[in-house]
C-alpha cells in the first residue's frame, strides 16, 4: 500500500512538471506587442439543430487586447476587440457587446480570446474555473481545459492547439455548456 501512495504522489508530481513544462514552453514562444495576422476559418455547430455554419476571413491580432475577424464569408461581418471594447457587426448590425461586469459572459469570451492569442491558457483556465490538462502532439500542444462549473449557458470546454515551434494559435474549439461549439482554425 505504501509503495502504491508513494508510485502515484510520484505519477501525480510528474504530471503536474510535465504541464507547466509545456505552459512554460508556450508563454516562452509569446512576446510583448507581437502580431499575428492570417486567414481563418469559423466552423460553429449546433448539434440538437443539426446545423453547421462555416465562415471565412482575415484575422489580425496584436497583442496584449486587439483582436480582429473580417469576415470574407460572409462578406462584409465583423468582429473586433480592444481593451475597451467588443464589437461584432452581423447582417448589416453592429452590436457593443457588454464587457463593463467582469462576470459577464461576454466579457469572459473576450477575455478568453486574447489569453488564448497570447498562450496564457493557466490564465485562460482561471477566468473559466476550469482544470487545465496538456499533451504533446506532432507539431502542437494541446491544452484542454474543462470548467468545474455547471451552468446552463457559458463556456464548458476549451480545446487549444498551439504550434510548438512559433507558439502561435492554430486551432481554438470553444465549447458551450448547452452542447454547441465552435472551432477557430488558422490556415
Amino acid at each position: 500500500m505504501k509503495k502504491k501512495c508513494i508510485l502515484a504522489a510520484f505519477m501525480l508530481l510528474t504530471s503536474s512538471l510535465f504541464a507547466a513544462g509545456i505552459q512554460d514552453k508556450i508563454l516562452s514562444l509569446h512576446k510583448q506587442g507581437e502580431t499575428m495576422t492570417t486567414t481563418f476559418i469559423e466552423v460553429k455547430v449546433m448539434p440538437k439543430m443539426k446545423k453547421e455554419m462555416k465562415k471565412e476571413g482575415t484575422l489580425v491580432f496584436t497583442a496584449p487586447d486587439n483582436l480582429r475577424l473580417d469576415y470574407t464569408t460572409p462578406a462584409g461581418d465583423y468582429t473586433l476587440i480592444t481593451a475597451t471594447d467588443f464589437e461584432t457587426l452581423r447582417n448589416g448590425k453592429v452590436q457593443k457587446l457588454p464587457i463593463k461586469n467582469p462576470q459577464n459572459r461576454w466579457t469572459i469570451l473576450r477575455s478568453t480570446l486574447l489569453l488564448a492569442f497570447s498562450g496564457k491558457v493557466e490564465e485562460m483556465a482561471a477566468l473559466n474555473h476550469a482544470t487545465a490538462e496538456y499533451k504533446e502532439e506532432i507539431g502542437e500542444y494541446v491544452c484542454t481545459l474543462t470548467s468545474s462549473d455547471k451552468q446552463p449557458q457559458g463556456i464548458a470546454q476549451l480545446v487549444v492547439a498551439y504550434n510548438k515551434k512559433t507558439g502561435q494559435l492554430q486551432r481554438l474549439t470553444v465549447m458551450e455548456a448547452n452542447g454547441n461549439y465552435t472551432t477557430y482554425s488558422v490556415k
